[in-house]
Parts: structure tokens; C-alpha cells; sequence
């Protein structure tokens, strides 16, 4: 299995910097990727015809969800709230850049 493009770009927004800054960033980092996979299986649940494939795609896209919020909710622990929101606001930007320049492909996180 190769790595995975979208991984393998956000990750590298988290070198340099502090090992204490790296360690915030990989939180927020694995945040955004949670939720992103929330989105892609709410958008699979959603599409699907078959009521047992929807609920099942449901329940991923719920577990995902929580596991976005914990990763944000361990970074509050360590870090300062101002300081975290605005690193999200800067990533989630980064990542825009990086998800409109990945070529369209299917995958679920």
C-alpha cells in the first residue's frame, strides 16, 4: 500500500518548529483528518439505498466524529486556547491548498 498523498502532505505541515509545536500540530493534524473522514462516510451513508449499509456507514461516521474532538480537546490540555484556534484557522488553510491540488481519486479515511 503506498502512503496516502493527503496524509503524507498535512504531516509535513508539522516539521520544524519546537518538539512541543510539532506535538500540537500532530494533535490538530489528526483532528482534521478525522473529521474529513466524518465527512466522507457521512457522505457514503447518505448515498447509500440499502438501510443496514446506511446505518452501518452512519456508525463509522459517527465514531468519527468523536475521535475529531478528542484530538482537540487533548491539545486544550497543552496548550492555550487562542494559541490552538489559530493554528487551526492556519492548517485548515494549508490543507485547502493541499486537497485542491490532489488529483480525484476514491478513498475513506
Amino acid at each position: 500500500m503506498s502512503p496516502d498523498p493527503y496524509i503524507k502532505q498535512l504531516m509535513a505541515l508539522s516539521h520544524g518548529g519546537t518538539p512541543l509545536t510539532r506535538f500540537r500540530d500532530r494533535l490538530i493534524l489528526a483532528s482534521l483528518i478525522e473529521s474529513r473522514g466524518c465527512e466522507r462516510f457521512k457522505l457514503v451513508s447518505e448515498a447509500q439505498e440499502d438501510e443496514d449499509i446506511r446505518r452501518f456507514y452512519k456508525l463509522l461516521w459517527a465514531s468519527e466524529a468523536k475521535h475529531s474532538h478528542i484530538f482537540v480537546h487533548m491539545a486544550l490540555r497543552y496548550f492555550d486556547k487562542k494559541e490552538v484556534d489559530e493554528r487551526i484557522a492556519e492548517l485548515v488553510a494549508e490543507e485547502a491548498k493541499i486537497v485542491e491540488n490532489l488529483p480525484l481519486r476514491a478513498a475513506l479515511h
